[in-house]
């Protein structure tokens, strides 16, 4: 009897421990981090929630910054470290040059900033976040778009 309770007790521990999929919610702040003679640096937050009891990894992969619909630049971001249980946000780094953005192809700071003066652009991340954990990988898509003020 006490080895059928034993086995009953592993049996449900193996079937519980089942790891689900991080939830992709959103993608919000995006923002101005550093502006300089050259380029704009901006930052953006992927929103995700995690029900697993077990970490893991999410690697940013292939996410572009478009911006008014012209493909600008890639994100460069690391390795991030998910916790457990816990909503969590992956921060997303971009450096643009102001020769890249629409409408100042020409200009550097000073022609960004007129050029920009009271005009917002399109600012879009679209690619893919990989989600590793326990030898399991799933892939979520990243498209947000959000009107974003590219100047002072």
């Amino acid at each position: 009897m006490k080895q059928i309770a034993i086995l009953l007790f592993l049996f449900s521990i193996t079937t519980s421990c089942v790891s689900k999929k991080i939830e992709y919610q959103k993608v919000e702040n995006i923002k101005i981090l550093a502006l300089n003679s050259k380029e704009i640096t901006l930052s953006a937050d992927a929103i995700f929630k995690n029900p697993n009891i077990l970490g893991g990894k999410v690697i940013p992969e292939n996410i572009i910054v478009y911006i008014d619909g012209k493909e600008i630049t890639a994100v460069k971001s690391k390795e991030f470290r998910v916790p457990a249980v816990k909503e969590f946000a992956v921060p997303l780094k971009v450096t643009i040059p102001f020769n890249k953005i629409p409408g100042n192809e020409g200009g550097g700071l000073l022609g960004a900033v007129l050029s920009s003066f009271n005009k917002t652009h399109k600012v879009t991340f679209k690619g893919n976040l990989n989600y590793k954990v326990v030898g399991i990988k799933s892939t979520y898509k990243i498209d947000h778009t959000e009107e974003l003020k590219l100047s002072l």
